[in-house]
């Protein structure tokens, strides 16, 4: 009887997946058969994309297709093989879909929340959404993209579909196929590409702005490698030939022939590429863009970009020389993420994105990363080191600058206004560099960045600032400073509309990357630095609160001031393409620090973006960890602080006002194990206690501590 049961059962479960497997045979044959191929899009009369500050006005355009039609023949068997080995190695044998890479995608899809985040898209399925379809991520759309791909490779040979394919596709810089992406990126035709040439151009079709050779050759050099390894692996390449393959030079965006493509010349331009890539990720791509119609409006006021414009093309000369001076600036608002203020420099297109197309030793402008790792680990601001130089350290010998008056044991505020190398080395020793990295990055500093050793072994260098990073990096990093421990992502679009319709709307993605104590705490020290410290001329119209920190590395070849109020965090940066010391330039003889210019573009920038709103106040600092308490002076320095009055979670007895050195409250804490040395980069130069003094007719004074 049982045995009768068990079999019925199985019977019913065999029957009803037949019948399922048949039902689902039967819609995928009816789709397929009520499936019309529609007339193909005309882009040519498409409208401009229009990209607009948050608060009215354009700041740009991304313009129609620039494209000419080549046969397949007059497109190299190389150009033809790197794009099958970068977009789709099955394309002779597939149906022209990919059920593997449709089911793959829409388990990322569903495991994402619903939404299409993954496409699983054949050659073939590509051609079909971009000559018949929108370019919008709906499961509407991707099944028709699927219907429409079958039928396609049912009724047309692959070749002309390869063809087709290779003459629609986008390749980012306004170039709409093969043909003019060729005389775009290397001056020549499809008929002449080599193989590292059709590589290139192979990669950048999966996202063109993110692999863009010019704008992110790190990103670009690892996309070509894996079209090289794809084209080994199907036998189109020998492992010699391979071997023998270089990256090719590629010219500069703008160089070679670009019919349609919108303007990016000047300062806009990378606002512009930093609004197409984020957009590309958030799923409308630069081909989308280029076929038009839509309203982009953007995070950045209009007002602080014009002021980040003009403040620093007042203070650097515009050039495009090797040795000329640059500076950049970005701009956050703390609380939401929102881009305000974004100058990568004076040439667009045609030059060096500077705010994040490439990066630079953040030198002491890396400190506050350390105090907070500490603060986190229970260490407080009133814990002393001996700050004298110089000093053996950890396995290295550290020093502090040559202009430093004689130090003895100090505390982390004193440490950090005056910028102590030989404090921060062993706070960094103590509590370990791979603990300052990991909070750097939750902080904001971009998570691709390698702030380690080729070792993979992050040395103490990290609390001297020794491992390069973005001023985009440093930007976003401070904000979560100013926002108490709450790291926003940060991003240039709010929305963006098509014929009145929104479809997409800017979303607060948020984490806390560390306390709100803990940040409290790390901006009070840092509030020192602007009022009595190496930053003084940072100091705000109106005693506006202010907190930030100075940074100059090894030879002056790099100065930064990063700061912020409650509502706003920018970092400024200034040094030479060549990456030759700051001396000699800009009125200055002994070398540009970070305190010194670049502290005069925050402040001059920072008091024109926050003209006319309410001043807020920082929150009252936490006294956490131990030894939290700090008093005036300490150590043989001249002059002290007034510091506020604390806030406390326990109670606790007020700090002093004796303005005599505080007693040890707790030893020095024992160095930690050595960590690896580092070899390049250099350990970048002391920072001086205050800014060095200029020639009195060229550079002007610091600015006085407000009364």
């Amino acid at each position: 009887m049982n045995r009768i049961r068990s079999w019925s059962w199985k019977k019913r479960i065999g029957i009803g997946a037949a019948s399922g497997f048949g039902l689902l045979v039967l819609l995928v044959l009816g789709g397929y058969l009520l499936t019309d191929l529609p007339p193909a899009n005309a882009s040519a009369v498409s409208e401009a994309t229009v990209i607009r500050y948050a608060d009215g006005g354009e700041i740009g355009r991304f313009g129609a297709h620039n494209r000419e039609l080549v046969t397949l023949d007059k497109i190299s068997d190389p150009a033809q093989k790197a794009v099958l080995a970068a977009e789709d190695r099955g394309f002779y044998t597939e149906p022209g879909i990919s059920l593997k890479g449709i089911g793959r995608a829409l388990f990322t899809n569903v495991k994402g929340g619903g939404g299409i985040q993954q496409g699983g898209s054949t050659i073939t399925q590509q051609y079909a959404k971009n000559a018949y379809l929108t370019q919008n991520r709906t499961y509407t759309r991707k099944v028709k993209e699927v219907f429409i791909a079958l039928k396609l490779s049912r009724n047309l040979p692959k070749d002309e579909i390869l063809e087709r394919y290779l003459n629609t596709i986008y390749f980012g810089r306004g170039a709409s196929g093969i043909q003019v992406a060729a005389q775009t990126y290397f001056g020549t035709t499809a008929e002449r590409l080599t193989v590292a040439q059709a590589a290139v151009l192979a990669s950048t079709i999966r996202s063109p702005g993110a692999y863009d050779p010019t704008r992110h050759p790190e990103r670009a050099q690892e996309r070509f490698d894996y079209v090289l390894d794809g084209m080994v692996k199907k036998g189109w390449l020998t492992a010699a030939e391979r071997e023998a393959t270089t990256y090719p030079n590629v010219l500069k965006p703008g160089a070679g022939k670009q019919g349609n493509t919108n303007d990016r010349k000047g300062p806009k331009g990378y606002v512009l590429d930093m609004v197409e890539e984020e957009l590309a990720r958030k799923g409308i791509g630069e081909e989308q863009l280029a076929q038009g119609g839509y309203v982009v409006q953007t995070t950045l006021r209009r007002k602080a970009q014009e002021a980040a414009v003009r403040t620093i093309q007042e203070a650097v000369p515009v050039s495009s020389a090797q040795s000329a001076p640059q500076a950049a600036l970005v701009s956050i608002k703390p609380d939401t993420g929102e881009v305000w203020a974004y100058y990568g420099g004076s040439a667009g297109n045609a030059g060096t994105d500077y705010a994040n197309g490439e990066t630079r030793q953040p030198g002491s402008s890396f400190k506050p990363y350390v105090l907070a790792t500490a603060l986190e680990a229970g260490t407080g601001l009133g814990t002393r080191y001996d700050g004298s130089a110089p000093q053996e350290i950890c396995g290295q010998e550290i020093d502090n600058d040559e202009g430093d008056p004689p130090l003895g044991r100090i505390d982390l505020v004193k440490g950090l206004a005056l910028s102590v190398n030989t404090v921060y080395f062993r706070l960094a020793c103590d509590v370990g560099p791979k603990k300052v990295a990991d909070l750097a990055k939750r902080a904001g500093i971009d998570p691709s960045r390698k702030l380690a050793e080729s070792s993979g072994d992050t040395a103490a260098g990290i609390g001297l600032g020794i491992y390069p990073v973005s001023v985009f990096d440093q930007a976003k990093g401070y904000a979560t400073f100013a926002a108490q421990g709450v790291h926003h992502e940060a991003h240039f679009v709010k929305t963006v509309k098509q014929g009145g319709d929104v479809v997409y709307k800017e979303q607060d993605e948020k984490q806390t990357a560390f306390s709100e104590d803990v940040a409290a705490d790390a901006t009070y020290a840092m509030q020192q630095v602007v009022e009595d410290g190496t930053g003084t001329r940072a100091q705000l119209a109106g005693n506006r609160p202010a907190a930030g920190k100075t940074g100059t590395t090894n030879e002056n070849k790099d100065a930064w001031f990063c700061g912020f109020t409650p509502q706003l965090a920018t970092a400024v940066w200034l040094g030479r393409p060549d990456r030759q010391p700051l001396k000699g330039v800009l009125g200055s003889t002994r070398g540009i620090y970070g305190g010194t210019i670049p502290a005069g573009i925050w402040k001059s920038y920072t008091d024109t973006a926050l003209e006319g709103q309410e001043e807020e106040q920082f929150p009252k600092r936490a006294n956490v960890g131990k030894s939290a308490d700090v008093g005036n002076g300490s150590g043989g320095t001249s002059g002290g602080y007034t510091y506020e009055p604390r806030r406390s979670r326990e109670p606790s007895a007020e700090p002093s006002s004796d303005s005599s050195p505080l007693p040890d409250q707790s030893p020095v804490p024992p160095p930690s194990q050595a960590p690896p040395s580092y070899a390049p980069p250099p350990s970048p130069q002391p920072e001086p206690s205050q800014p060095p003094p200029p020639p009195p007719s060229q550079e002007p004074p610091p600015s006085p501590a407000p009364s």
